[in-house]
């Protein structure tokens, strides 16, 4: 968690960032050449249906699964996937993905090895032209067989993860595209911190003209967080002082300055 803290003293505001470390596990990174990372498609002509995708791996750049969802035959989806057995997900609890959308539904899918004729998936929406980063929990993860789905298999465990994937099975026929930034693995901790070290936080803090023993606090906030502001008068004990969601606009905020508010932070977490 990023932490912002605040401090008046003689109109002066001080901002401390504590150092955040990441260990997630690396399946597509746009920074990176992922033309030698070796993704397949499968479509729903194996059964007949019409529907056609490509994956065009970045280099250096978002990495695009596209093509045409048709809904003839009684087909309808597409698909891509790539193998990870030569990676590591025992630490980690969920997936982290970064993309631009189209507007539609997709899922993303895992492969286990305790059940590798099965599907694990976990739906998520997109915004058109609009780049969102998300968190995927394993354990949210349903298992499924030909669009059933499989009460009876077990949750899916991290240390098992043998393949992931992209599936697109929304019913409406048309174009798709989906461009892929970053696909890890990663905690629910890293994630926060990953979107807190990448998040722009303007602020600034005044007295409050009319009032000496007020402070007006504004901050730029994402519709991605919360933000909780705490306030303490030793910097070792702090206490909530107020939870205010983000609306993507700048909130002003009216805070007391007295012996018990000397100082002040902001604690931004993923919603």
């Amino acid at each position: 968690m990023l932490f912002y803290f605040v401090k008046f003293i003689l109109s002066y505001l001080f901002f401390l960032f504590p150092l955040c470390i990441f260990a997630d596990v690396q399946i597509l990174d746009s920074k990176l050449n992922n033309r030698n990372l070796n993704w397949s498609t499968v479509n729903d002509t194996v059964m007949g249906g019409r529907s056609s995708s490509i994956w065009k791996a970045g280099s250096f750049s978002s990495s695009v699964f596209k093509g045409y969802l048709s809904l003839e035959n009684n087909g309808g989806f597409a698909s891509v996937r790539h193998n990870v057995r030569n990676k590591d997900f025992s630490d980690e609890s969920g997936i982290y993905l970064k993309f631009i959308g189209d507007g539609r539904t997709y899922q993303f899918r895992i492969r286990s090895k305790s059940a590798s004729w099965a599907d694990y998936y976990h739906e998520f929406e997109t915004q058109d032209d609009q780049e969102l980063s998300i968190f995927l929990p394993f354990q949210d993860f349903k298992a499924s067989w030909r669009g059933l789905n499989l009460r009876m298999l077990p949750s899916l465990k991290s240390r098992d993860v043998i393949e992931v994937g992209l599936f697109l099975s929304d019913k409406k026929q048309g174009k798709f595209k989906l461009e892929i930034s970053e696909i890890s693995a990663m905690t629910e901790e890293s994630f926060e911190q990953y979107l807190n070290s990448s998040l722009s936080l303007k602020s600034t803090i005044e007295r409050v003209t009319y009032d000496a023993n007020q402070l007006e606090l504004r901050f730029e906030t994402s519709t991605n967080f919360n933000y909780k502001i705490e306030s303490s008068s030793d910097l070792t004990n702090w206490k909530n002082y107020q939870t205010v969601p983000g609306t993507g606009e700048t909130i002003n905020y009216f805070l007391k300055n007295d012996a018990m508010n000397k100082f002040y932070r902001i604690r931004a977490s993923a919603k």
